[in-house]
């Protein structure tokens, strides 16, 4: 893992479409903030899935092991969460003739992508159009470092933010280094690396968990990208800060 992989948050275009998706999904992806806050705006919810859900997961046609790596990688949250996973394959002209979703989370296994990926988060994943992949899987299966891959995904699939984006991570950027090394490694534009990089903001009412530099849904942060010394090596494993908040999101 010597080369940098990353992921971006595959967006929304539609807000509204998302925050009614996210609701009737799940109720408290609207919940009332303390101190008599009215709910949430459109672009301040949660998009959680229903506690127990069963999460249809369907894997455009690859192969028969790029079908079991998914499986094997996305099983890796199953001790930590209150939902189950039926994961299904189905011809794609079935996919393309169907106007309804036939997966919860779609996923597209496209190596060319260069160990680029990226996924909707949490409940927009049933938003847009049922034909398109929700999930783009940007590494070869076979590689080592694709079940890291799809747990970073489906981390991101199942509600999660990037870790490095956390209010709390008070990571030193050079931003204007962190831009031109994204967009050459990642192919990134100065929106997306504003989008999927740089900090959060805190948003009143919503619950945070502490920051965790070794979560799972943390880039690795190269020395020279910050200013002073700091850096942040790859982990590929789901930390216990991330089973602590998957506990607390899906109990």
């Amino acid at each position: 893992m010597n080369q940098p992989k990353y992921s971006r948050i595959l967006t929304n275009p539609d807000p509204l479409a998302s925050y009614n998706t996210a609701i009737n999904e799940r109720a408290s992806n609207a919940i009332s903030s303390t101190g008599g806050r009215k709910k949430r705006s459109v672009g301040e919810h949660t998009k959680y899935w229903s506690l127990g859900k069963t999460l249809k997961i369907l894997v455009y046609r690859y192969n028969e092991h790029s079908f079991e790596a998914v499986k094997n990688g996305a099983n890796k949250w199953k001790p930590y969460i209150n939902l189950n996973f039926d994961f299904v394959e189905i011809d794609e002209d079935e996919i393309y003739n169907s106007e309804e979703f036939l997966g919860d989370i779609r996923v597209e296994c496209t190596p060319q992508y260069n160990g680029t990926g990226g996924s909707k988060l949490g409940t927009d994943s049933i938003t847009g159009s049922p034909h398109t992949p929700s999930m783009l899987l940007g590494t070869e299966f076979s590689s080592t470092y694709f079940e890291f891959t799809v747990i970073h995904e489906f981390g991101h699939a199942l509600g999660l933010n990037h870790e490095h984006q956390h209010p709390d991570a008070g990571i030193p950027w050079d931003r204007e280094k962190a831009y031109a090394h994204f967009a050459a490694t990642a192919g990134f534009s100065r929106a997306v690396v504003d989008a999927n990089v740089f900090p959060l903001e805190r948003v009143p009412g919503r619950t945070y968990t502490p920051y965790d530099r070794q979560s799972v849904m943390h880039y690795k942060v190269l020395n020279e990208l910050t200013v002073g010394d700091w850096h942040q090596p790859q982990n590929s494993q789901i930390s216990e800060g991330d089973i602590a908040a998957m506990r607390k999101i899906y109990p």
